[in-house]
């Protein structure tokens, strides 16, 4: 048998008396795409770092092609064959994609190096390896599946035999995914390791040949992707008996419309074509399409995001004005959760408490004075409704981890008890956990009578949580699913590409 390219033995990290990793232990083969899978706090991001030279173990042995290595930098990692590509992408934004491709290891001639050179090197690279990009724009121009490409680029031309990849997926819509995972196990095909840390399990039973599964620190699953299910694999990460994915629908019919869609137009990308659409009170509506279709432009114009759409907008039957900001929107009674919680919806260096009550201040001050008694009251409440998983509500909202963080987004619109709740990608990279919780949540408050309106890139997502499923393509609303399961996935997906 060959060497395996990786093997980690008994490695252990603890941070004061808190263990973060405990003893854990695998291989990965050369050619091997390896899924590392986990609730957030599981350790996969350590144990990723650990690898990548960016923290150093306490306990356990890391070997390359049966040498035994330690790492002091990211950068000895790289020498040996390794390369960690984050969920948060390292780039310098203000150069070209050529130049970003060849950074640190710039083209010379006769000591010099030249515009010229390295768009050679770029071109010759990008071709050897398969890549189709814009070489010569800046890398703030690109897409973030593009940004991602460019990344994964500069670890195989750097010859990197390993490549650890941090949830690449999770801020893609389903094309771009799709387009990583034929990159990724095309990587494979042409020997390199691929460590794949993800929370969509659909993809990991697509592209990945095993699976490891971390809890609490400890590995306890190894096994290949073909011998075990998705249910398996929840049990494993949650530590409990794998309950449904989907959550149950309510029995009961929807009344009278609270929010009303008609005649809507737009001239610019993504255009919207007539599109007419109601949700009910105690009803969720999935609102699905490809990229570019027009979901998002929907959830982000009643967000007040895009002033330049017309047509009415009625809201428990009153027609409102065109919704020109988010304040407008607000005021108007929707309450919009937006998909990028991080730059669009959190405040991440405030505290808990503030970030839960920030959008119903004005409730809670008399004479311009905040009462910091009804905040804190506020803020539990709210805090206590979410499940929110915190050290305190004191504690700011960048030191959460991914799932909790979108809790708090969550959380903050239900304090504004708005009539009509518009969620846009409401459980984007959070664990399996969080996202249960999530759609419970949602479910709960549809129950009581909130009407919501859920934009979703995840067709599982938009088939197990929405009463009623509409369907978009090139701006207009094509199709429709009444009580939609699982089983109507391909049927969605067969109509959002017009095979339908």
């Amino acid at each position: 048998m060959t060497e395996p390219l990786l093997t980690v033995d008994g490695l252990t990290k603890r941070y004061g008396r808190h263990p973060v990793l405990e003893g854990v232990g695998f291989t990965l083969a050369a050619g091997e795409a390896a899924a590392l899978l986990g609730e957030n706090g599981a350790g996969k991001s350590t144990l990723a770092k650990i690898l990548a030279g960016a923290v150093r173990p306490d306990q356990g042995t890391i070997s390359v092609g049966g040498e035994d290595v330690r790492f002091g930098t990211p950068r000895e990692a790289l020498t040996r064959g390794i390369a960690f590509i984050p969920q948060e992408l390292v780039y310098v934004s203000d150069l070209t994609v050529a130049e970003n491709i060849v950074l640190g290891r710039w083209p010379k001639r006769y000591g010099l190096t030249s515009q010229t050179l390295i768009r050679r090197k770029a071109e010759t690279e990008a071709r050897r390896f398969g890549f189709e990009l814009p070489l010569g724009s800046r890398m703030s121009a690109l897409s973030l599946a593009q940004q991602q490409m460019v990344e994964i680029l500069k670890a195989v031309a750097r010859q990197s035999r390993i490549i650890l990849l941090d949830e690449p997926t999770a801020a893609l819509n389903s094309e771009d995914s799709e387009r990583l995972l034929t990159l990724m196990t095309g990587l494979a095909r042409e020997g390199v390791g691929v460590i794949y840390i993800s929370h969509r399990l659909d993809e990991v039973f697509r592209a990945c040949k095993t699976v490891h599964v971390l809890r609490n620190g400890e590995l306890v699953h190894s096994s290949p992707v073909s011998a075990t299910t998705p249910s398996q694999i929840i049990e494993q990460m949650l530590g409990r008996r794998a309950e449904e994915a989907s959550v149950p629908k309510s029995a009961s019919r929807p009344s009278r419309a609270v929010l009303e869609l008609r005649g809507w137009h737009r001239t610019s990308a993504p255009k919207l074509r007539d599109v007419a659409l109601s949700v009910h009170e105690g009803e969720i509506v999935g609102l699905y399409g490809v990229q570019g279709a027009g979901a998002e432009t929907i959830a982000e114009t009643l967000g007040g995001l895009h002033p330049d759409v017309v047509g009415e907008t009625l809201v428990t039957g009153r027609a409102l004005r065109p919704l020109r900001n988010p304040l407008n929107a607000r005021r108007a009674g929707i309450g919009y959760v937006p998909a990028e919680r991080k730059s669009q919806g959190l405040v991440l260096t405030l505290p808990v408490q503030q970030s839960l009550s920030l959008l119903v201040m004005r409730h809670l001050s008399r004479l311009g004075i905040i009462s910091r008694r009804r905040e804190r009251a506020t803020a539990r409440r709210l805090a206590e409704e979410v499940k929110l998983r915190a050290q305190s509500l004191n504690q700011t909202v960048g030191e959460l981890s991914g799932g909790n963080q979108q809790k708090v987004l969550v959380g903050s619109r239900l304090a504004a008890e708005s009539k009509v709740l518009v969620l846009q990608e409401p459980s984007r990279g959070v664990d399996v956990g969080a996202r249960l919780e999530i759609h419970r949540l949602v479910r709960r408050m549809a129950d009581h009578g909130t009407g919501t309106l859920l934009v979703t890139s995840d067709i599982e997502e938009a088939v197990i949580l929405s009463d009623r499923l509409l369907i978009l393509r090139a701006g207009a609303i094509v199709h429709q699913i009444k009580g939609p399961t699982l089983n109507s996935q391909q049927e969605a997906l067969r109509a959002a590409g017009g095979l339908d």
